[in-house]
């Protein structure tokens, strides 16, 4: 053989056995850091039975898994040691050698951790008298109380006499009469299969529409509804209180006046 194939093959033995070395180096590691994050509990112990189960099984799992390919690997390293011997090899004697001593360590390394398996058993036999056999199911939230048609009426009361209070008087009608919180009409409505929804309209002048269209907003905002807009109207909302919905919307370019609508939640009879 000639010298140069003799170097060109002895530097390629040396490549080969240095890459299998590392190749065991990086699954000795892997290995360690499968059983170190894989046996356990986790983040933290679980809190029913099935929890304390699967914690049990996974990290079982992992552990034989683990250790049934370092044993394939270390059967492979001393399979090469072997036919390296027999073939004369010293280079692959000694890739066979340091690999077969380094899965060897990380197999007792493995092993070692039956002792955590163990304590991990102990723990869930004595977790598992005291644990709930599935996650507790989440409180049911109580039925929100009907809207009754009484409440609606008293609350669409309630906001038509703030309304016409926050505005700036003198306040009075499209026809120039004062307005009477009391002669306000409340309409009624059908809804759902047996409610009723309340509504009322105000067509106002006052002094300075859009100072008090500043101070009914505010006004509405103080009793907890939520701010909307749509094209030319202010709206406040709510899905839980009363009132569903209010609207203003200032036409004082067009005919000097603020318009203005509250309807209630749809209410039942009360029972």
């Amino acid at each position: 053989m000639r010298p140069a194939t003799r170097a060109a093959l002895r530097t390629g033995t040396v490549v080969a056995g240095v890459l299998v070395i590392v190749a065991t180096i990086l699954l000795c590691g892997g290995a360690f850091l499968v059983v170190v994050l894989g046996v356990g509990t986790g983040y933290g112990p679980p809190s029913t039975a099935a929890g304390w189960i699967d914690a049990v099984t996974r990290s079982a799992h992992t552990l034989l898994h683990t250790s049934a390919t370092l044993a394939v690997a270390l059967i492979i390293a001393c399979a090469i040691t072997v036919l390296a011997a027999f073939l004369r090899s010293t280079p692959w004697i000694v890739v066979g050698g340091v690999c077969g001593i380094l899965l060897g360590l990380t197999q007792l390394g493995v092993a070692a951790a039956n002792s955590e398996m163990d304590a991990l058993a102990s723990r869930a036999r004595e977790a598992v008298g005291s644990a709930t056999t599935a996650e507790p199911l989440p409180r049911a939230e109580p039925e929100p109380k009907a809207l009754t048609v009484p409440e609606a009426r008293a609350e669409l009361a309630r906001m038509v006499d703030a309304t016409l209070e926050a505005a700036q008087g003198p306040v009075v009608s499209d026809t120039g009469a004062p307005i009477d919180p009391d002669d306000v009409e409340i309409r009624s409505t059908a809804c759902g299969e047996t409610g009723a929804r309340l509504g009322a309209t105000l067509t106002l002048r006052t002094s300075d529409n859009s100072a008090s269209l500043a101070r009914i907003l505010a006004v509405w905002d103080r009793a907890g509804y939520l701010p909307d807009r749509a094209m030319q109207e202010d709206i406040r909302y709510s899905t839980t209180l009363p009132l569903e919905r209010m609207s203003i919307r200032d036409t004082t370019t067009i005919d000097g006046l603020l318009r203005i609508g509250i309807a209630s939640a749809c209410a039942v009879a009360p029972g």
